[in-house]
């Protein structure tokens, strides 16, 4: 069964829209570039766990309102401690459900961090990136661990020693982006061709390859990642929604993927 949730309010720095199975969770303090406060990100966590848990919810789309998609955490918030910084970013990173990020706008420090937890990015060809950080005589410590996987040691020491602006055309290709649109209706496109792809996508395989991911691209020893990978294949093998999926195959069906929806 479908729902329709939505909280639209001005006095509301998170806002949360729910049509269908997609859920859009929009940072809303466009006055301050949509910087993180702690009560921010407390709210942002509250409102991302509630969905995330939800069995009806498929895919968790993030936005900004305004000019700007994060410009990071707001550095006038004498509450900020690293703890709760570790625990933000984690929690995105670490969402058994796809997530996308629509960038509808520039990005600044942990920002960057912020929108690398993520797993889909798209964002507006006139949108740019700066680590602001090492300008403030700060370093981007915690996010440090999302983008150099990523981007690569080279090209983010350079980013972060220089605080240089990197336009979207930069960034599409050292790995910051999926794609990128020209206008916000072009955005829209793109962020909707990407949901109708991951709607068709089998919610536990999606699932099962985000941890497939973590885990051969980490540290781990080749043993390890092998025994987990032989462990992957054989649950999924085994598993209802394969056969389910398989079938579908056979009769030539796209299969409907909603029974499978609360077992994540």
């Amino acid at each position: 069964m479908f729902h329709k949730q939505k909280e639209n309010k001005k006095n509301q720095e998170i806002l949360l829209d729910i049509k269908n199975e997609i859920a859009t969770i929009t940072l809303n303090r466009p006055q301050h570039g949509n910087s993180l406060t702690i009560s921010m990100v407390t709210k942002f966590l509250e409102t991302f766990n509630k969905v995330t848990s939800d069995p009806i919810i498929r895919i968790i789309v993030v936005t900004g309102t305004g000019k700007y998609f994060c410009t990071g955490l707001d550095l006038r918030d004498d509450n900020v401690n690293v703890e709760e910084g570790i625990r933000f970013f984690q929690t995105v990173k670490e969402c058994p459900k796809p997530v996308i990020a629509k960038i509808n706008g520039p990005v600044f420090g942990g920002g960057i961090g912020f929108m690398f937890t993520m797993d889909i990015r798209i964002a507006l060809s006139d949108t740019y990136f700066s680590f602001k950080e090492v300008k403030r005589g700060l370093v981007p410590a915690i996010i440090s661990q999302y983008i150099i996987p990523e981007v690569g040691i080279f090209k983010t020491k350079q980013y972060m020693l220089t605080g240089e602006i990197i336009s979207a055309d930069q960034a599409l290709s050292n790995n910051f982006l999926t794609c990128i649109a020209k206008d916000l209706k072009e955005l829209d496109n793109k962020v909707n061709e990407y949901i109708n792809e991951l709607l068709s996508s089998a919610p536990g395989a999606m699932s099962t390859i985000k941890k497939l991911v973590k885990v051969v691209s980490s540290n781990n020893d080749d043993d390890t990642k092998i025994n987990y990978i032989k462990q992957v294949f054989s649950d999924v093998m085994n598993s209802e929604e394969a056969a389910f999926g398989l079938k579908a195959l056979r009769r030539k069906e796209q299969p409907n993927w909603s029974k499978f929806l609360s077992k994540l």
